[in-house]
Order: C-alpha cells, then structure tokens, then sequence
C-alpha cells in the first residue's frame, strides 16, 4: 500500500480566505468606529442648519415648539446639556442662557448656505474631551467671519457636546482660553 500525504489544502484555502477578509473589512470597521471631534462638529452642525432651514410642521416631534428645529439632537449632544436647555425653554430662562441667539450657532438667524464655508479645528484635547473651533466663513457680501468654542466629552466610541461657549466679546475667540 502506498502512503499519502494527508491533504490540508481545504482547510489551508479556508484560513487564507479567513485571513483576506480579516486584512480587508477590518480597517474599514475601525475607520468606521473612529469618528474625529472634528468630523461630529461638522455633522451636528449641517444637520442642525438643514433641519432648521426646513419649514416646521404644525406639531412638533419633540412638542417644545421646534426648539432644536424637529431634530433629534440626544445623539449629538450630552444627556445634561439636553437636560440644562429643556430646563432653560421651559422655565423662561432660555434667552438668558444664550443671550438671545441661539444657542449652538450664537447668532438670531443663521443659513443654510454657511455650511459651504465653515471648518472645524481641534484646538484642546484632553482624555476623554476635545475643545473644537468651528470657524464659519459666510458668502460674500453677508457679514464678517464667526468662531464658535464646542466642547465634546467621549461618550462609548461617539462624541458628545457638552457646551457651546459663548463668544460674548470676541466674534473670532481662539477657544484657548478656558
């Protein structure tokens, strides 16, 4: 009787395949996973302006008057922002929190049309929080440019906003300061 080799190539294709797959799908899943501060802000921001740039319903979804313009904000901002601005809205105090404008843009009216032109800069990070600079640079002929100071906390593998600071005396702060 004659010997033969016993043959792993089943099993060898099998781990080879394996291996492709895991050297293929596996940096995409972590690229996926790995949002920057930076990429949250600019994601948050155009929607925000999108959705408030959208006429309103005759009832709104979160029924507070479209305060967030009928957008689900909860994935984007922390629980106690959320909770702190609601308590704002609903006690009256709303424009004392944000000096009448509105709270994330620090401006009475915004357009749709600034998304084209603002850019975010990480300008602190720190652990688990980041302090973003969003710049927005406006069309031609409307006005001068405008800085925003976000602060994010890492919330699992998300970023969450925790404040929007106020640029009372400076309309380009440079959000180190704090």
């Amino acid at each position: 009787m004659k010997k033969q080799p016993i043959k792993f190539t089943n099993i060898h294709n099998r781990l080879k395949m394996l291996g492709v797959c895991i050297f293929v799908f596996f940096p995409l899943w972590v690229r996926a996973q790995r949002i920057t501060p930076e990429q949250k802000v600019l994601e948050f921001y155009q929607n925000y302006m999108t959705a408030c740039a959208q006429p309103f319903p005759g009832k709104s979804k979160v029924n507070l008057d479209g305060l967030f313009c009928n957008m689900d904000i909860k994935n984007y901002v922390t629980k106690t922002l959320y909770k702190k601005i609601i308590h704002a809205y609903k006690s009256g105090i709303y424009g004392d929190l944000t000096g009448d404008r509105d709270y994330f843009t620090h401006t009475q009216d915004f357009d749709v049309q600034w998304i084209a032109g603002m850019k975010a800069m990480e300008t602190e990070k720190s652990g688990n929080n980041s302090v973003i600079r969003l710049l927005m640079n406006f069309p031609k002929g409307t006005g001068e440019p405008l800085a925003v100071c976000i602060r994010l906390q890492r919330d699992g593998n998300d970023w969450k906003i925790y404040q929007v600071d106020p640029s009372l005396y400076n309309d380009l702060p440079d959000c180190k300061d704090k």
